[in-house]
């Protein structure tokens, strides 16, 4: 007998494990004090409100609940959150938006329906790790632009969108993954400038945009655009529960129905049970009232995270202190690998992540991510403690002092 063999796709040569994912099984230990992962703070998920909710769906709703939808998704909650998206000032209609499983699955529905394989993508340097996860999928080349605090500068745009023939551009412009930075409102209208002189779109990821606890809040790219030209995403994840899996796209008719013929294809709709239950969730306006909560929460520990980082990080290594999402970006000296300060870290039961797998095309070696929402205040306090003498001890190893 012939043994079987597996002939796999060309794109499967370009996927591999999650490195955040892994980590995270090594940070599930006990005993180890994890800053890797992108987790919300468990305690603030609303246990009670959303109970309600689900109660709710099933009693008034009934069978229709756990019925086939469409692949649009729920008519109610997308009249809703158009209200609610409007008030931040997103201008949508309800015809312009669709449910996806995540912003995962948003990232995925978006390369589906522009990519081919050898195209370009333009990223921020460095770019969200799962983004680029998605996109290898789809055999893309990358045209990286790097980031200060401000953003991409515009002449770096320019000069790469002069250079090369680029499908899309994909940012994070606020409190972006996983530098935490924020694009200024000067370069927001400066890329769509560019966009626009050279017929690219835009894709918005905007997962944090309304986790702001410092600073003053800024339009969104799809806003500033009228939404034209830009697909925005964003997801419930970080504003009720990262279990529910319910992310939105935003975007005009002709991206809308092609996104939708590439649902409809994947998973056919979003779960229908959740969307009822969303939906109830947002009327009863505990939404509104959640929000706050979770924001007060993370400038609480965001404070902590950096006084801590001040005391006992060595002044070399800088750090960006965040005005919101999750994230600090840390850049060490350019003598030390974070890869290394990981595994003697590991050993010290503090996990965090390496910053070059941010970078698309390579780089970073010497930067790092800390999460500061899914740790209480002693562990934020007791592991920077950690983290920062194993810094200190590479720092003389390599003689970086």
């Amino acid at each position: 007998m012939t043994k079987l063999r597996y002939t796999f796709a060309d794109r499967t040569e370009r996927m591999r494990a999650s490195i955040i994912r892994e980590i995270l099984k090594i940070a599930s230990r006990p005993g180890v004090i994890s800053f890797a992962g992108g987790l919300p703070a468990p305690e603030t998920f609303p246990l009670k409100q959303f109970e309600r909710a689900m109660r709710q769906a099933l009693k008034i709703d009934g069978t229709r609940a756990l019925q086939y939808g469409v692949t649009e998704g729920h008519a109610g909650l997308k009249e809703f959150l158009c209200g609610w998206y409007a008030k931040q000032g997103l201008p949508a209609r309800p015809s312009e938006l669709l449910f996806s499983h995540g912003s995962q699955q948003g990232l995925d529905l978006v390369a589906k329906i522009f990519l081919n394989p050898g195209d370009k993508i333009l990223v921020e340097d460095p770019t969200y790790l799962g983004a680029i996860q998605c996109f290898n999928s789809y055999q893309p080349r990358y045209v990286t632009v790097p980031i200060d605090e401000h953003g991409m500068r515009p002449e770096d745009v320019e000069k790469a969108l002069s250079k090369n023939k680029v499908k899309f551009i994909y940012v994070v412009p606020t409190f972006q993954n996983p530098a935490g930075t924020s694009m200024s409102l000067e370069r927001r209208k400066a890329l769509i400038a560019a966009a626009r002189r050279h017929g690219i779109p835009i894709i918005e990821d905007d997962p944090y945009g309304l986790l702001r606890f410092r600073g003053t809040p800024l339009p969104s790219l799809y806003q500033l655009a009228g939404g034209k030209g830009v697909v925005y995403m964003s997801t419930f994840s970080k504003l009720l529960s990262p279990g529910i899996r319910l992310g939105t796209l935003m975007a005009e008719p002709t991206v809308m129905q092609q996104l939708i013929y590439a649902k409809q294809a994947s998973d056919l709709q979003n779960n229908t049970l959740i969307q009822y239950a969303v939906y109830h969730y947002c009327k009863n306006g505990d939404l509104d009232r959640h929000l706050p909560k979770i924001i007060a929460a993370y400038k609480k520990r965001a404070a902590i995270m950096m006084d801590a980082i001040r005391r006992h990080f060595p002044h070399a290594v800088r750090c960006v202190e965040p005005e919101g999402g999750m994230f600090v970006w840390c850049e060490l000296p350019k003598k030390l690998k974070a890869s290394d300060v990981f595994k003697k870290a590991i050993k010290q039961n503090v996990a965090f992540v390496d910053g070059s797998v941010f970078f698309a095309n390579g780089g970073g070696e010497n930067t790092m991510r800390l999460n500061f929402t899914n740790s209480t205040d002693a562990s934020i306090h007791t592991g920077i403690a950690r983290l920062g003498a194993v810094i200190k001890q590479e720092m003389i190893r390599v003689g970086a002092v």
